[in-house]
């Protein structure tokens, strides 16, 4: 009965694991934490079928290529791995042979998280269409990426039959965007010790045919307010345009003019021309401000106002 009993404890021999998976960012050291059930009298750790360390006969050993960051304790057989990197990732596994009984087997999972850096968002179409245009937005970075988080003008993007993520949440589809779905879009990529951020402007432009040819062109915001200027701009020309017109065929006449108004003109036209002779001793016509003009222009210190005359005129003769 005694010999049973001990069959059974041999073949109960377990390896407790504290961790099955750990994560530690890189450059940081990884505790395999284990315990085995009963006395053991040798161990191994392996990973990608490479040893790492070893205990046997009170001895241990540490594989060459993990000298300076491995430890090994020999208490328990735990594990320590120092300065880790993307490299040491992996399943580790460790075999204990038991004092008495089979060996048992146990695995720890390694994951080296990298910094995450470089966060991107990119887009597939620079220039969508309203009503007509699908844009998938990419969340792209460099690193260790765990989660991705889609935000909108600083607000979570909410999923519907139009607005929806791939499942790991690298890519935003949006289908037949509208002005609504104008604005800057972002994208928080992390894991459990670092995060990086990039968003992009997406502009949605009006989706426009060309009557004669079919064609889709585009307008931007600045092309609309631009139109909606001009189209205000013409309504005032155009009713400019129309009451001048309606001025010229009688539509519209000036309003009459009041008895000071056809006095100011009778005075304006009482101003008689006056008979000024030239050089070559012919008359010309002046009204008297332009005479008194003209006279002051020739001399500029002669007080005579009187009949001007040529040294041809016909009075000139008469006199010599």
């Amino acid at each position: 009965m005694s010999v049973l009993i001990v069959l059974c404890q041999s073949q109960n021999f377990t390896i407790h694991v504290e961790h099955s998976r750990i994560n530690v960012p890189e450059g940081g050291d990884a505790f395999f934490s284990v315990r085995p059930s009963a006395a053991v009298r040798s161990w191994v750790w392996s990973v990608k079928y490479k040893t790492v360390a070893s205990w046997f006969r009170q001895k241990v050993t540490v594989t060459k290529e993990y000298t300076s960051r491995a430890e090994l304790f020999a208490s328990n057989g735990s594990l320590l791995l120092k300065s880790v990197n993307s490299a040491d990732s992996g399943d580790y596994r460790v075999v204990m042979f038991p004092t008495s009984g089979s060996r048992t087997t146990a695995f720890v999972t390694l994951q080296v998280l990298e910094t995450v850096s470089g966060v991107a968002v990119v887009t597939n179409d620079s220039t969508p269409l309203e009503n007509l245009d699908t844009i998938a937005l990419s969340c792209d970075a460099s690193g260790t990426v765990q989660t991705r988080t889609w935000f909108k003008d600083d607000q979570p993007i909410q999923e519907n039959g139009r607005i929806f993520t791939s499942p790991d949440k690298a890519k935003l589809t949006v289908i037949n965007v509208n002005r609504n779905d104008a604005g800057t879009y972002k994208c928080i990529a992390s894991n459990t010790f670092s995060s990086g951020a990039g968003e992009t402007d997406v502009q949605v432009y009006c989706g426009c045919t060309d009557p004669e040819t079919g064609d889709n062109f585009t307008l931007g915001a600045g092309a609309i307010v631009g139109i909606v200027l001009g189209s205000l701009a013409g309504g005032l020309i155009g009713g400019v345009c129309a009451w001048l017109f309606a001025r010229k065929i009688g539509g519209i006449k000036d309003p009459p003019q009041s008895q000071n108004d056809t006095s100011i003109d009778s005075g304006r036209n009482s101003t008689l021309n006056t008979n000024t002779v030239n050089a070559s001793g012919t008359y010309e016509n002046f009204s008297r401000n332009e005479q008194g003009a003209r006279i002051n222009a020739e001399d500029g210190n002669s007080t005579y106002t009187g009949l001007v005359l040529g040294d041809r005129s016909a009075y000139g003769d008469l006199k010599r």
